[in-house]
């Protein structure tokens, strides 16, 4: 979808076209879903953001300027809305009810038989993904945020200073800061 055809969508979803708007859901829900995922670390609840994401964009959407790409502008939606989750996480902690239970001398997991095919393909696939999420997590979130947006979405210094309200340099500097400390945590 080029430029123009984004505009020509926004332009219309703006005045109240939904199917416009569902293009434009159908087209950046799998983008914010994974950009929450990686902020948030829990699939339930970055489909809770992704809800959230898209309510405020189409509340907000009648005020979006066009000073950025809508694109731009929906994931600097989505990295508020998972900011938000986790500073409310951070006052409100939850307990998973998949971890294991523990009993006095041992603990019981809660295991669901995998039906798919290749299993060793699916669990070094699995351990891999487990291996950079907890990495990520183990990050400040300032750090978790640029990184995340650089190096696994692809954005530019620019566009994230753009999404972040922040200065290209101190982009540079958080970017540094996280990429040494995923090093240090990687060894």
């Amino acid at each position: 979808m080029g430029f123009a055809d984004e505009q020509v969508l926004v332009d219309k979803a703006s005045r109240g076209d939904g199917d416009a708007f569902e293009v434009l859901v159908s087209r950046y829900e799998r983008n914010v879903y994974s950009l929450a995922y990686r902020l948030v670390n829990d699939r339930e609840d970055a489909m809770d953001i992704v809800q959230d994401v898209f309510l405020k964009a189409y509340q907000a959407l009648p005020r979006f300027r066009g000073e950025s790409k809508f694109s731009t502008w929906i994931h600097r939606v989505c990295v508020n809305a998972s900011l938000d989750y986790l500073r409310k996480k951070q006052k409100f902690p939850a307990y998973s009810l998949d971890e294991p239970l523990s009993l006095r001398e041992s603990s019981v997991s809660r295991d669901v038989e995998d039906e798919s095919g290749d299993v060793e393909a699916e669990v070094e696939t699995r351990a891999l993904g487990e291996a950079v999420y907890s990495v990520l997590k183990n990050l400040e979130v300032d750090h978790r945020v640029v990184i995340t947006l650089c190096d696994i979405q692809g954005y530019s210094y620019q566009e994230i200073s753009d999404m972040l309200g922040l200065s290209i340099g101190t982009v540079k500097s958080r970017l540094h800061r996280a990429r040494n400390a995923v090093r240090k945590l990687l060894r």
